[in-house]
């Protein structure tokens, strides 16, 4: 194969810092969601950034333009403003510049309008990971917010939010790439997280398993280009490391991760429609599902 197949030709990643000045971290109030708060908290010290924590109140079943329902919204909001309020008495936040914002509406509608107004620079969320129609009921919310974000985001998956706030650290970053603009778009940010952090990078490219003889060939090719997009000077600080395996995208991401023990995984991902229009499989919800780090979802500029 022609070297110019094998990785398409990409300017240089200019090696220099992201800026978090917002955060805006969304709480539905679980045990689940409340659990991605210290990785917010974490990188907001680690940023000096202004946290911003939000809300959406979704008033179903009732329509909002049934007199009816009015009371029921008012008693959704009052609820709503209360457990934010509490939320931003506690001890974590203390030292943190943070303002709280109350949405209405629908979730993923709503929180972009906060990206948006905000000018926000990360979003932190979490989801519940679920399968089947739970999953359809409560983890698609998440994936509509990753997948439409104006900005990237964080996603706390249900694995990862079960590891305590102190071990919050960035030693070892993954960045799975599948060769496309989409992928090449998260690489500044995985690459200006391992220079803040100092952490390892690795780089990895899944082939499908049916050319695994492909994939042992492609190896060499891959890694010598793949690294020529990163500057030279960040073998001095990120050890990067480039890898190609064959199998399926999202469990070979997962079984990396485990093996390097990594503290997060940076993804690029398509738009819903992108998905629909490429017939592509969805290999980020997976991920961060099943994942025991934060995945950071970045899409590319438009």
């Amino acid at each position: 194969m022609d070297k110019t197949q094998v990785v398409p030709n990409r300017e240089p990643i200019a090696a220099k810092p992201i800026k978090l000045k917002k955060i805006l971290w969304t709480t539905d109030f679980s045990p689940a969601s409340n659990a991605s708060l210290p990785y917010a908290l974490a990188l907001a010290r680690r940023y000096e950034s202004t946290i911003y924590l939000a809300h959406v109140v979704v008033p179903h079943p009732y329509p909002l333009v049934s007199p009816e329902a009015a009371p029921y919204v008012e008693g959704l909001n009052e609820a709503a403003e209360k457990r934010l309020a509490e939320i931003a008495k506690g001890e974590g936040l203390k030292g943190v510049g943070h303002e709280v914002l109350l949405g209405h509406g629908e979730v993923a509608e709503e929180v972009n309008k906060m990206v948006k107004d905000h000018q926000i620079d990360l979003l932190v969320l979490a989801t519940h990971g679920r399968r089947g129609l739970r999953r359809f009921l409560l983890g698609s919310v998440a994936e509509e917010v990753w997948r439409t974000a104006e900005c990237p985001v964080l996603t706390v998956g249900p694995h990862a939010a079960e590891r305590p706030a102190e071990e919050i650290m960035l030693r070892h970053i993954l960045y799975p790439t599948d060769l496309s603009a989409e992928s090449f778009a998260a690489a500044p940010f995985a690459l200006s997280f391992a220079m803040e952090y100092d952490a390892r990078l690795t780089v990895l490219h899944v082939v499908p398993a049916a050319i695994r003889t492909s994939a042992r060939l492609l190896a060499r090719a891959f890694r010598d280009e793949l690294m020529e997009i990163f500057p030279s000077e960040a073998e001095h600080w990120c050890e990067p490391e480039c890898i190609v395996e064959s199998g399926d995208p999202a469990e070979t991401i997962l079984r990396i991760a485990k093996e390097r023990k990594t503290d997060l995984i940076v993804l690029g991902v398509r738009s819903p429609e992108e998905l629909a229009r490429q017939h592509l499989s969805n290999v980020a919800y997976p991920v961060v599902a099943g994942s025991d780090c934060p995945v950071l979802t970045v899409r590319a500029a438009r």
